[in-house]
Order: structure tokens, then C-alpha cells, then sequence
């Protein structure tokens, strides 16, 4: 008859048992904290985890990311690309909690964006910028081939919004 794992395990000496017994211990410690990081993702910075909170009412999120830049991240701004209708009163469509945007002064000479309000928030600043150009700078914000077109053709509207907490 065979003999069952405590039987053998009482006839073990004793150090023997306590080093499975410890390194079972830093096994099961160690899925646990993969675990745990698997399930709450990446480290965000402040300005991505309030970025996170904004909504455009009746926009699209379609891509987030960190300003690219040489500053350490957690000093870049985090940036939010929406699509949606045209509108001429866009600040009454973004949101979050406790946000407050004023309208953002006029942009002197040609740029590829319009400012449309800025707003300090937790601390972190806060720009809402609307592209303006019939060729916006794809290689940083992924619009899809409709979107691409119904933007050129005037029947969507692009927004960005950042938000920095960084002296960068």
C-alpha cells in the first residue's frame, strides 16, 4: 500500500521541510505580487491617472499617451486625442471632477491647433486644443481612414487635451 505525502514528509528531517516550506512561501509571494501588478497595469503618472478622469460629452476617446520629450515621465504631459461632432462651444462638453477650463486666448498666426481652454486642476495644467489643419500630424495621433476624411471635410472635430503635474 502506498505510503501518503505526510507519512514521508514526518520521516524528513526537519531542515529539509522547512526549506520546501520556505521556498513554497517565496514561490507563492511572488505570484501573488505578478498577480497583483498583471491586474493594475503599468504605473501611471498623476497626469495620466487625472487625464484618465476627463470626458468630452458626445466625443470619442480614441488614443492617450505621454508628451514625447527628454523630461522623466512622470513629468511629461499625459495627452488625450478625442473625435467628435463640430461644435463651436467645446467647453461645455469636457468634464471631470472638480475641473474648471476657462476660454483659452486667441492663437496669434498660423498653427496646427486652436487653443480652446486652459484650467489648472489638482495642481496639473490643463489644455484643450482643437486641430485646425486640413493635415494634422498622424504619425502621433492614430485617426482611422473615415475619420481622416470626415475630419478634412469639415463633419468631425479633433481634440486634444493635456494634462501636465510636471515642472517639465
Amino acid at each position: 500500500m502506498p505510503r501518503s505525502v505526510d507519512a514521508v514528509d514526518r520521516h524528513a528531517p526537519v531542515s529539509s521541510r522547512s526549506q520546501r516550506l520556505w521556498l513554497l512561501s517565496i514561490v507563492a509571494a511572488a505570484a501573488c505580487c505578478f498577480g497583483v501588478l498583471r491586474l493594475t497595469g503599468p504605473a501611471e503618472t498623476s497626469a495620466q491617472r487625472y487625464l484618465s478622469q476627463v470626458d468630452v460629452r458626445g466625443y470619442e476617446r480614441v488614443h492617450d499617451y505621454l508628451d514625447p520629450g527628454s523630461a522623466p515621465a512622470d513629468e511629461r504631459a499625459a495627452v488625450a486625442i478625442f473625435v467628435g461632432p463640430p461644435d463651436h462651444d467645446i467647453l461645455a462638453r469636457v468634464s471631470g471632477p472638480g475641473l474648471v477650463l476657462s476660454a483659452a486666448p486667441s492663437n496669434p498666426g498660423p498653427t496646427d491647433v486652436a487653443a480652446v481652454g486652459r484650467g489648472q486642476w489638482h495642481g496639473c495644467f490643463v489644455h484643450v486644443d482643437r486641430w485646425t489643419t486640413s493635415d494634422p500630424p498622424l504619425s502621433y495621433y492614430p485617426l482611422n481612414a473615415e475619420q481622416v476624411t470626415a475630419f478634412r471635410s469639415g463633419r468631425l472635430s479633433v481634440l486634444d487635451i493635456a494634462v501636465g503635474c510636471g515642472s517639465g
